[in-house]
């Protein structure tokens, strides 16, 4: 046991009380280090999980991207190639009519056949042609194209089922060809089903869509398929015309439980698109189902979610990690490739703290037990090597003060030993000698002696010290049956007309032939034949006419040029071109208002709105035929163009007033109305010439049209 006031005691502890302190500076230093570290390790680390998860995931979509090109440029080169040939017979070959009004694919074509000079087993196609559709050759070429397409394209993109289980190309005119394994979607789905009234149609449609791009829908829960989805949808367009739309639907069920399962240690992933729509959510999964993925950020009311979102669409473009000191956590984020969706990685410094402390913690308990050990080893070296030797000089020393010179009294010093304390007991020992026999000098020997001693208890001190050594520490059709259905009546006509002066030119040439032919014979084929040319010419004209006002429904596309030009004096040449249909008519027709009122405009559609205002007076305000007078009025205000148009004719009964600009509506379709002029003027007005147009009638009195043109 060592007493209190022990060299040895009081060395070890105040060694012991130095070593702690710093130790715990030591372990606050490396706490500070090991934070400082992690903090650049965690960014270099999440930029390269970030990276490489994003790289991962985006390979799913950039593949279908790559896909729908393909398939896009073969389908119009084999359209180019086929020219205007009719495969006709492989159509009938393909499809069948159904009792139910349908056209579908033949089933064995969904349960397997051979093709055409291979021995190869193609299945799982199916075709569907909706109820009452007129197939036209244009029509019956492009089914014939995909077909054979799809016999390649479909079986090669499905063979990753657990990705892309389904390969389809849909027809504007409702017309369904897919290549989907296990699932005859062609022979089961109802005979009343219209694609084009599917959110996969109608995004895909000019009015919805006018950049005809390809495009990623929305994400959405298939309840059957108890999977995930999206689609990615292709329009193809030839000289404005849609021919067909590709698609194929795509698995996320592996994407959602990667991006949810597969994270940094106390991190967690989210996926949203750029408008705030939330895709993947750890702890939102159940909610986005139940809502059909229909999920907004900014209507969460989750104050955490909302932040990040504003954080990461916020952030200048070459930004990867985020130190967002708000939350007091890294955000790591960058865009999947194909759909743009945000993928965000979420880290909480937290981990860093929890990890930095437990490192410091470790080190502090290996430093203590270390200290421990230390501080034991060095309580047994100075006890055997410097604590017994002194305890023995004490001891010695003491005999000497009593005035025991005894050579016995220095029996126990260590005399053997080579180092300072070896030596010091050869000076005690010899001191001893000189003591003994220099007594008188003895004060003075002490002295010198004493001081000896304290020079090498100072170095033996220092020695101690040197003992000690440091401890080292080493991560995106209804128009066209109209049309159709307006061409039919007199096409039709057309058709019977043709055909009956055929047959009756037939019967007269066999009466020539046979020398029969009586002059009141011919004079009968005559009055046939130019009956039947009047109403060929007739219903021909008609269907033309049909034809241009069709093409003037989408006038709002074409490249009409923009120029400046005088309102009133346009108005009037514009008239002067009516004259040839007006001089039948006793109408007066006056325009009023400043001469010098110009603006920058279409003139093209002014001349269409002018001309179709007239038109419409013309033919439906004045059925008895009396006297009428149009006129327009030009007028300017601080900021636009006012142009006034009134007639004095029957005027417009209320319950049609509402109906004027819808295409096709007539109430003189009897009389040739097409019912689509004011439809065009309307179009004109808002979409060419972004403006308004009012109509205000009185029946009896007249109507008033109002436009309303920003200049």
């Amino acid at each position: 046991m060592l007493s209190k006031q022990s060299l040895t005691r009081s060395t070890i502890l105040k060694m012991g009380i130095w070593i702690t302190l710093v130790i715990i500076t030591m372990t606050i230093v490396n706490y500070w280090r090991i934070m400082s570290n992690l903090e650049l390790q965690i960014v270099e680390q999440l930029d390269a999980y970030i990276t490489d998860q994003v790289h991962h995931e985006s390979s799913l979509f950039t593949l279908s991207e790559e896909d729908h090109v393909i398939f896009k440029q073969e389908f119009l080169f084999r359209l180019k190639q086929m020219g205007n040939e009719v495969p006709r017979e492989r159509f009938h070959k393909i499809f069948q009519a159904q009792e139910d009004g349908t056209v579908r694919m033949h089933p064995h074509f969904f349960h397997g056949f051979q093709q055409h000079n291979s021995t190869a087993i193609i299945k799982s196609l199916t075709g569907f042609i909706g109820q009452n559709i007129t197939i036209t050759d244009d029509m019956i070429r492009r089914i014939v194209i995909i077909f054979d397409m799809l016999t390649t394209f479909g079986p090669a993109w499905t063979a990753w089922q657990d990705r892309f289980p389904n390969f389809y190309v849909n027809l504007p005119e409702n017309i369904s060809l897919t290549y989907y394994p296990n699932t005859a979607w062609g022979l089961e789905v109802p005979a009343d089903f219209d694609d084009r009234e599917e959110f996969w149609f109608l995004i895909a449609e000019k009015k919805h869509h006018p950049t005809r791009e390809a495009l990623w829908t929305s994400v959405y829960y298939d309840a059957i398929a108890e999977d995930w989805m999206v689609s990615y949808v292709t329009p193809v367009d030839v000289n404005g015309q849609h021919l067909i739309t590709i698609g194929h639907d795509i698995l996320l069920n592996e994407l959602f439980e990667r991006t949810i399962n597969v994270h940094l240690e106390g991190a967690h992933n989210i996926i949203f698109r750029e408008d705030g729509r939330l895709i993947v959510h750890p702890d939102k999964m159940d909610e986005i189902r139940e809502k059909g993925g229909k999920i907004d950020i900014p209507n969460t009311g989750d104050p955490h979610l909302i932040h990040i979102f504003q954080q990461v669409t916020s952030i200048k473009p070459g930004e990867v990690v985020i130190n967002d000191t708000e939350y007091d956590e890294y955000l790591a984020f960058t865009k999947i490739k194909g759909p743009d969706w945000y993928f965000v990685t979420v880290y909480p410094k937290s981990q860093l703290a929890h990890f930095a402390f437990n490192t410091a913690r470790f080190i502090l308990i290996v430093s203590v037990i270390s200290l421990f050990v230390e501080m034991t080893i060095l309580l047994l070296v100075l006890r055997w090597q410097v604590t017994l030797p002194l305890q023995n000089f004490l001891s010695a020393t003491k005999q000497i003060a009593a005035g025991d010179f005894n050579i016995e009294a220095t029996q126990h010093l260590p005399l053997s030993r080579c180092d300072e304390i070896g030596e010091l007991a050869q000076s005690f020992n010899s001191m001893a000698g000189q003591l003994q026999t220099s007594f008188d000098t003895l004060d003075t020997k002490v002295i010198e002696r004493t001081a000896q001693l304290d020079d090498k208890i100072a170095e033996l001190t220092q020695t101690r010290k040197e003992l000690v050594e440091s401890e080292k520490m080493a991560s995106l059709g209804g128009l066209v049956a109209g049309i159709a259905h307006e061409i039919n009546t007199p096409i039709g006509i057309g058709v019977t007309a043709a055909s009956t002066l055929a047959d009756r030119t037939t019967e007269a040439a066999t009466a020539y032939d046979n020398k029969q032919l009586k002059g009141s014979a011919l004079k009968a084929y005559f009055n046939i034949a130019q009956s039947s040319s009047n109403l060929v010419l007739n219903n021909l004209n008609r269907a033309n006419d049909l034809i241009q006002s069709f093409k003037q429904v989408a006038v709002n596309q074409s490249n009409l040029d923009k120029r400046s030009f005088a309102v009133k004096k346009y108005i009037k040449d514009t008239l002067i071109g009516l004259k040839p249909h007006l001089k039948k008519t006793p109408h007066q027709i006056t325009v009023h208002g400043d001469e010098q009122i110009e603006i920058n405009s279409y003139p093209g559609a002014f001349s269409q709105i002018v001309t179709n205002l007239v038109m419409n007076s013309v033919r439906h305000a004045y059925p008895s035929g009396k006297t009428g007078n149009l006129r327009f009025e030009v007028k300017l205000d601080s900021e636009h163009l006012i142009i006034e148009y009134n007639d004095d004719g029957c005027g417009i009964p209320p319950e049609n007033l509402a109906k004027i600009f819808e295409p096709f509506f007539t109430t003189a379709r009897a009389q040739g109305g097409t019912g689509l002029g004011l439809h065009i003027v309307f179009n004109l007005v808002t979409q060419k010439l972004n403006g308004t147009i009012n109509v205000q009638s009185e029946v009896g009195v007249g109507t008033t049209f109002i436009l309303n043109l920003p200049l």
